[in-house]
């Protein structure tokens, strides 16, 4: 009797049917892929690095005791143990360069040459230690420990580093550059976009933080124009203008031309006569007159109408 509780395989089937596309499921009685044999060369692998990091955390226990109990001669007991574990963690780090330059011979001479360098400090500064504390034996064999833990890595390094040939250590070193500049490239152009964005976050803080600028002439609203009336009832489409002053309509009929621009002085005097004879003159009138654009003509007629209040 089968279990309740056991799952049987099943397999989505995709079907038509009369124009409709439907998705059923069905019991899968297709045969269960074989099982990988067990591979003895994998495991053994992995006990050799297993007892490899363990062996490395000894040793780095170890030599952070010894060292940091002769460093607390000179120094308080937080700072000299903390500075002794700089001298195993120092070959230990170069351990995790050299696993990932495996397949670069030539860039993995460095990480290698200075964990050998940063061991035998290691070491020595083990047995100096012993020598100190009358137990020489004791500091040899605790710089052998180190020595032990280094020696597991490199045969462990040794059973996975695959010699290549130089067209192919080529071949995936020029893969490497090409990858690694486009991540530089993209992480080059990200640090970029935050430099902008920063940059104009910055500026909009400065602009808040400016004094409003006081409006000049040009930006003084006229209020003589004439401006749309629109009644409550009325349609947006129908909007009427206010009629502007039958005098100022009889004076426009009268002098309906532009004048030639001239100078400042016959500008301002034109508009200054104008204004004598009672005509009354907004910013677009005084451009239409002068043939010369609204922000200019504002400022010829705020000159021209000083003049004539001080005439009056």
């Amino acid at each position: 009797m089968p279990s309740r509780f056991r799952r049987h395989p099943t397999k989505t089937i995709t079907e038509n049917i009369n124009g409709v596309t439907v998705d059923y499921q069905i019991p899968d009685t297709s045969p269960p892929p074989p099982r990988l044999p067990f591979n003895l060369d994998a495991t053994l692998r992995r006990a050799l690095f297993a007892a490899a990091v363990l062996m490395t955390i000894g040793a780095i226990v170890w030599g952070t005791v010894a060292i940091g109990s002769m460093l607390s001669l000179l120094a308080p007991a937080w700072a000299a143990y903390l500075v002794a574990g700089v001298f195993d963690a120092g070959w230990a780090a170069c351990l995790i360069a050299e696993w990932l330059l495996r397949y670069d011979s030539r860039r993995a001479k460095a990480p290698r040459n200075a964990g050998l360098a940063m061991l035998a400090v290691s070491m020595a500064a083990i047995v100096i230690h012993g020598v100190l504390a009358a137990a020489v034996l004791v500091g040899i064999v605790g710089a052998l420990v180190s020595a032990a833990a280094k020696g597991v890595w490199a045969i462990g390094m040794h059973t996975i580093r695959i010699k290549l040939d130089p067209k192919y250590e080529a071949y995936l070193r020029t893969l490497q550059q090409q990858t690694g500049t486009e991540q530089a490239l993209a992480l080059g152009e990200w640090d970029r976009r935050i430099t902008e964005d920063r940059t104009v976050k910055l500026r909009l803080a400065l602009e808040a933080r400016r004094p409003p600028v006081e409006p000049t002439v040009d930006q003084i609203p006229d209020r003589a124009q004439s401006t749309p009336v629109q009644a409550a009832d009325q349609p947006v489409n129908q909007v009427e203008v206010t009629p502007e002053p039958v005098m100022v309509q009889a004076v426009q009929a009268a002098v309906n031309r532009p004048a030639q621009s001239g100078s400042i002085d016959e500008q301002v005097t034109e508009l200054l006569r104008r204004l004598k004879l009672g005509e009354h003159i907004t910013k677009s009138r005084a451009a239409e007159i002068l043939g010369i654009p609204e922000s200019t003509a504002y400022r010829r007629l705020t000159t021209a109408t000083s003049l004539l209040n001080q005439y009056n």
